[in-house]
């Protein structure tokens, strides 16, 4: 049986709506995928985001934080879900975002943000960037400023030859980006993936040499880099360099690595490069490989499946195996099927 129909067959509301929507390319205005849509919004977990969102339209109580009280994740959710970025809520939480009032009961701004936009390493001005993004709307001065950060980064990151050249090590051994660090992270690359604006010839060609050069730079190093706030140190938004290294056989127990690496694929499976950066389409390869063994599933421990439901399930409950199987198959076909490739006939024996 193909995966695409054993999706179909098997999935929920969310699995079925956007297997035939982002995959498929089955028309959203039709009769029978307007029901669907009216039954994801039917959920539990997403009328309760929806009825919970403030008047002018932001969702929890501050900006970065977990399901329900950030917004970046909540709105991460809801489009997780299959919810339109059309419908009503959505434009809301756009307005709200584009807001610059500071008269509002929750925070717009996380701890260490400020700091984090000081060094070009995921701050507050880019956590809405990238939740705008996200939600389609790309023409603001939000956006733009971020993506011409991101695409600064990408550009003066071949500038580098170690990883000496724009961190350092204190007497403690925390390694730490420089203050004039341009060195790429998680949220330039998930922003560029989720844009358009900045897609011509010379700008693709720069990322696919930055993601040539960054990953073989940093394939000769185990260290992670963190962020100095003046006296202290913040956490930032840095992205797997390593993801052409993961391996399901090497998993702890109880670990995240199977959701992280998947949501690292996902968020940057639409850049449109990645059949040109070889050191990356091996991850993607290997993606294709788990699934074509089934793998992904057979090597997962019941702790390191529940990681994966805590963060990226879309399915409502796992109430058989089947539930499981869509909602980690699900991720695994949309991640290739985003990155160009085929898997309409990819077969789950």
């Amino acid at each position: 049986m193909r995966i695409l129909d054993f999706l179909l067959e098997n999935g929920g509301s969310s699995v079925k709506y956007r297997t035939r929507r982002d995959i498929l390319n089955d028309d959203i205005h039709s009769d029978e995928m307007h029901s669907i849509q009216e039954e994801i919004l039917s959920r539990y977990q997403v009328r309760k985001l929806l009825d919970n969102q403030h008047e002018d339209g932001w969702i929890g109580n501050e900006l970065h934080g977990s399901r329900g009280k950030g917004i970046d994740s909540s709105i991460s959710y809801l489009l997780n879900r299959g919810v339109e970025k059309d419908h009503p809520a959505m434009k809301k939480a756009v307005e709200a975002l584009l807001s610059v009032r500071e008269d509002k009961p929750y925070r717009t701004t996380f701890k260490g943000g400020n700091a984090l936009d000081e060094g070009g390493r995921g701050g507050n001005e880019a956590v809405k960037a990238g939740v705008l993004a996200e939600l389609g709307a790309e023409n603001n001065i939000i956006v733009q400023n971020q993506m011409n950060i991101s695409l600064l980064y990408l550009r003066d990151s071949l500038l580098y030859k170690t990883i000496d050249n724009f961190s350092i090590v204190n007497s403690k051994g925390i390694r730490y980006y420089t203050q004039d660090a341009h060195f790429p992270g998680a949220n330039h690359l998930s922003l560029l993936s989720a844009t358009e604006k900045w897609r011509n010839p010379e700008n693709l060609k720069l990322v696919t040499r930055s993601l040539r050069h960054c990953m073989n730079l940093m394939k000769r190093t185990e260290d992670y880099i963190t962020f100095k706030a003046n006296s202290h140190f913040v956490g930032p938004f840095n992205f797997d360099w390593k993801i052409n290294r993961f391996d399901v056989a090497h998993m702890k127990q109880d670990s995240y690595a199977l959701v992280w690496w998947l949501r690292s694929l996902y968020k940057l499976s639409q850049i449109g490069v990645i059949f040109d950066v070889p050191e990356l389409k091996t991850a993607y390869d290997y993606l294709y490989q788990l699934l074509m063994t089934q793998a992904l599933i057979q090597s997962q421990t019941d702790m390191n499946l529940k990681r994966f439901r805590d963060i990226l399930s879309i399915e409502d409950s796992w109430k058989n195996k089947k539930s499981m199987y869509c909602d980690i198959l699900f991720w695994g076909v949309l991640i290739l099927h985003n990155a160009g490739y085929d898997v309409q006939n990819i077969r789950l024996e």
